[in-house]
């Protein structure tokens, strides 16, 4: 235990400051925030989003960062919709000092937050009214600093409290409860580097000399934070190793050693030898309740590792043994890595892939929930949950591929039905999938197809089948195009075009006759390009899509569409190139990227585009209008309705302006 005069003489060599503290005001769109919350006290608030980022977003949840027993933790917020607004109810944790409640959404431009506008929509927790929980001034000075905002994901954008502001509610905590002192002396060492730099090294060794006189039946964590400190700040390395020393004396198999261990085993690249190192590994560390939660990520990564090993080996009855000791994280990364992969690569065959995948899967299910996705505040139990749903319908859709090879298609219709509505017809691949399933087992695929166009992701072939049976209807085959129209208006939003405005650098290709052409960028037309390779499978997955947008402007005299062939090495790429496109039946010409001087690849063009958009991943859509790009995209989605759409909107768009 601290004495109190020594550690609070010493923090007094610190200037001291005094600050007259105002109540919070309570922003608007969160009310119900009382002015003293008490411990194990709930919080029946109101969220109004109308104002704020959120307003327009469709479903809403929160989080709430806590310190709680002068820890960090983020817990859930519960949310009810009420018409426009939420009710937002938060239970206050027993030994809880502060909170700040945060608010988002998923939208199709990722997560967006409302945080009160910097104002924030924190509390500080009270005892009894007039008394403070212990730590409510640590976590204040912290949560409200600037170099401390990266922590709680950038809480604050713009507004934060300087550094005096965090030493004066510093000195405070200290003050009011020094017998704590030992588990925050490290976050003020940061904070005093931070301030006074110039008589950093003089003041720290001071009070952390005065500290470590008192150490003695300290935790493992007091003794690691003061050797890094002196290592790392002080660069005090006698010192470090003496500390380290004591650590490696009182707690040899404790939370340091243990990642030091760790250490060595994850720098070897060699899968054999990394094994080898994991096997001693967990003989000196078995796993047990006593492994900090902050430190279970070791194990899964271990178990990754001998999942490879064993799988590379084809011990596949060694992995069936090591499946049910996995969590969810590991077992979604190693089937990803392991299974996925031989699948696409014709690796190993799907009838032995399948004695793994099965009961990974069937695990994955079950352990959904375990937590195992959470590391520190990062995320909140929701959405650490979410991520791992999520991540289970991707390997879903794998299961799918796989089961469609063995011609199990009973097994592709019920995981098919494992999906959520909402994450069913994303894919045009995986639709013609499940409509090769139920007419294999003779069951109607007409609600499978109506549903794949109201999505958009519809192939070629399924829009035949739908068409076939519209025309059955005794419909007109004339009305078809705005019968397929009006089943995509049915499922949905108006998707809003994301135009850009830069400048696009020229572009010069070499024809398939061999002469070199400058395209004019500053026609007044716009102007499609398809950057594309013969060695990318989506680039050619994608020309069906892009061969129906070419017919669609093929009398359009404002519209031209470009494909350049970029990024090619081998010999006879261009001849390989033109028999590709005749081989497929597609009408369309293709131009060739220059190489450059010095250099095998032809990219020239291509690599000034790709340095704009800081990625040289193909198939590249980019829409051009009087010497500007006005719009990009990269990859496909598989959809070819939904390339057409795209691109037709951004046509349009550029139409109308």
């Amino acid at each position: 235990m601290l004495k109190k005069l020594n550690i609070i003489f010493w923090v007094s060599v610190l200037c001291a400051f005094t600050l007259q503290v105002t109540a919070q005001e309570v922003p608007l769109r969160l009310q119900g925030m009382v002015d003293i919350p008490i411990p194990g006290s709930t919080l029946n608030m109101t969220y109004d989003p109308k104002g704020g980022p959120l307003e327009n977003v469709k479903n809403i949840n929160g989080y709430t960062y806590v310190f709680n027993d002068y820890r960090w933790e983020i817990e859930d917020i519960k949310m009810k919709r009420n018409g426009a607004v939420y009710s937002a109810d938060f239970t206050v944790p027993k030994n809880c000092a502060f909170m700040a409640f945060k608010f988002y959404g998923n939208t199709e431009n990722g997560i967006v937050t409302d945080t009160g506008q910097d104002k924030g929509y924190i509390l500080v927790v009270f005892k009894e009214p007039k008394v403070k929980m212990p730590g409510a001034d640590l976590a204040w000075a912290t949560f409200r600093n600037k170099d401390f905002n990266g922590e709680f994901s950038g809480y604050f954008k713009d507004f934060s409290i300087d550094g005096d502001a965090t030493e004066y509610w510093l000195k405070k905590e200290v003050k009011d409860h020094p017998e704590r002192f030992p588990e925050f002396f490290d976050t003020y060492i940061k904070i005093l580097k931070k301030q006074k730099p110039e008589k950093f090294d003089e003041i720290a060794s001071k009070i952390l000399t005065e500290f470590s006189k008192n150490t003695n039946g300290m935790p493992e964590e007091v003794f690691v934070k003061l050797r890094n400190i002196y290592l790392n700040d002080l660069k005090n390395t006698a010192k470090a190793d003496s500390l380290e020393n004591i650590i490696k004396k009182q707690f040899p198999k404790g939370a340091y050693f243990r990642f030091k261990a760790y250490q060595v085993f994850s720098r070897i690249p060699d899968v054999n030898e990394r094994y080898k190192v994991a096997e001693q590994f967990l003989a000196e560390f078995p796993y047990s309740n006593e492994v900090p939660t902050e430190q279970k990520y070791l194990y899964d990564n271990i178990a990754k590792a001998k999942f490879e090993y064993f799988f590379q080996a084809k011990d596949y009855k060694s992995i069936l043994d090591l499946i049910p000791t996995m969590r969810f994280a590991s077992l979604k990364d190693a089937y990803h890595q392991n299974i996925s992969k031989a699948l696409y690569l014709k690796t190993v065959t799907p009838e032995v892939l399948e004695t793994m995948a099965v009961p990974m899967i069937k695990l994955m299910e079950q352990k959904v929930n375990d937590m195992s996705y959470m590391q520190g505040i990062y995320w909140s139990p929701n959405q650490a949950t979410e991520n791992a749903k999520n991540q289970l319908n991707t390997e879903l859709i794998i299961q799918i591929r796989m089961f469609d090879m063995l011609k199990k298609y009973k097994e592709v219709v019920e995981t098919f039905e494992k999906l959520p509505i909402e994450n069913r017809y994303e894919k045009a691949g995986v639709n013609d999938i499940h409509v090769r399933a139920l007419e294999a087992l003779n069951k109607p695929i007409i609600e499978v197809l109506k549903n794949a166009a109201k999505r958009n992701t519809l192939s070629e072939g399924m829009t035949a089948k739908l068409k076939e049976a519209y025309l059955k209807e005794g419909k007109k085959e004339s009305d078809f195009p705005a019968y397929l129209e009006q089943l995509k208006k049915e499922n949905k939003f108006e998707e809003k075009i994301a135009l850009i405005d830069i400048a696009a650098p020229d572009i010069k290709v070499q024809g398939s006759d061999g002469k070199t052409k400058q395209l004019d960028l500053n026609s007044g037309k716009i102007i499609v390009i398809d950057f594309w390779a013969t060695w990318c499978g989506p680039c050619k997955k994608a020309f069906p899509a892009m061969q129906q947008l070419v017919n669609n402007y093929k009398e359009d005299k404002q519209v031209e569409v470009y494909f350049i062939s970029t990024q090619e090495t081998k010999e006879g790429y261009k001849k390989e190139a033109l028999a590709y496109l005749k081989e497929k039946d597609l009408k369309i010409d293709t131009y060739f990227d220059l190489v450059k001087k010095g250099g095998g690849t032809n990219n020239e063009s291509f690599s000034k585009y790709a340095a704009i958009f800081k990625s040289s991943g193909i198939p590249r859509k980019v829409v051009i209008k009087n010497g500007k790009i006005r719009f990009t995209s990269e990859g496909y989605s598989g959809n070819p309705g939904q390339l057409v759409d795209e691109l037709t909107g951004v046509i349009n768009a550029l139409k109308n302006e």
